[in-house]
């Protein structure tokens, strides 16, 4: 395939952060008094890929919408002070991004995390130099946030980015329907992770044309 641009989701598909992200949100309930969610609940709302403010409103649908968007702040200091340490990348990840690299082709994360927590957790985890763009909530100070599935994201940042190259040459890669859903809706090629995160079902309901089993699997994508 002549995929020159691979644009990475992070969470399930670039690093496991199941983890992190259960601990923290558990953390955040527990320290606005809340009742904290049921593994099962855990599980289920990871499975979508959502911007944190829907997260956490998903999992307290009894608090006020208010109440939850202030949470968020709370979830993204507590991720980045204490469950970040809890985050691995899968398996090949950093010897992939390398050989894509050297390749020629260009690489971006495009995450609905935090730009901050984004950034560091690229640069503990040592994968942020093969890296030409990442993509995360703040990135581009004083311009509305568009999370995934909006495809404002690919028309305003990651377009303008990669010109000229065509949509039909990126290749979005992502293990939920939100990621999915982004490619479909801004005319990208998408690639489900089905190692990640995302319900097998729901996933491949959306007609992604790619499907890997394995981080390592994208290299026979592009050839």
């Amino acid at each position: 395939m002549p995929y020159s641009v691979l644009l990475f989701d992070y969470d399930g598909t670039l690093c496991d952060t199941r983890a992190a992200i259960y601990y923290s949100l558990r953390r955040t309930f527990e320290v606005h008094h809340a009742p904290v969610p049921s593994q099962s609940a855990l599980d289920g709302i990871v499975t979508l890929g959502l911007p944190m403010r829907e997260t956490l409103q998903a999992l307290h649908p009894e608090g006020p919408a208010a109440d939850v968007a202030a949470w968020v702040p709370a979830y993204r200091a507590l991720y980045e002070a204490e469950g970040e340490a809890l985050v691995t990348p899968f398996p090949g990840a950093r010897a992939v991004l390398a050989q894509l690299q050297a390749q020629g082709r260009s690489i971006a994360v495009v995450s609905n995390k935090g730009i901050s927590s984004l950034c560091n957790s690229l640069d503990r985890l040592d994968l942020r130099r093969f890296v030409s763009l990442v993509v995360g909530e703040g990135s581009v100070p004083g311009r509305p946030w568009t999370p995934k599935p909006d495809p404002a994201l690919f028309r305003d940042v990651l377009q303008p980015h990669f010109a000229p190259t065509p949509a039909a040459d990126m290749l979005m890669i992502g293990d939920t329907p939100s990621d999915l859903l982004f490619a479909r809706n801004a005319g990208l090629p998408a690639c489900w992770a089905a190692y990640g995160f995302g319900d097998a079902a729901t996933c491949r309901a959306l007609g992604p044309r790619h499907e890997i089993g394995a981080l390592r699997d994208v290299l026979g994508l592009v050839g």
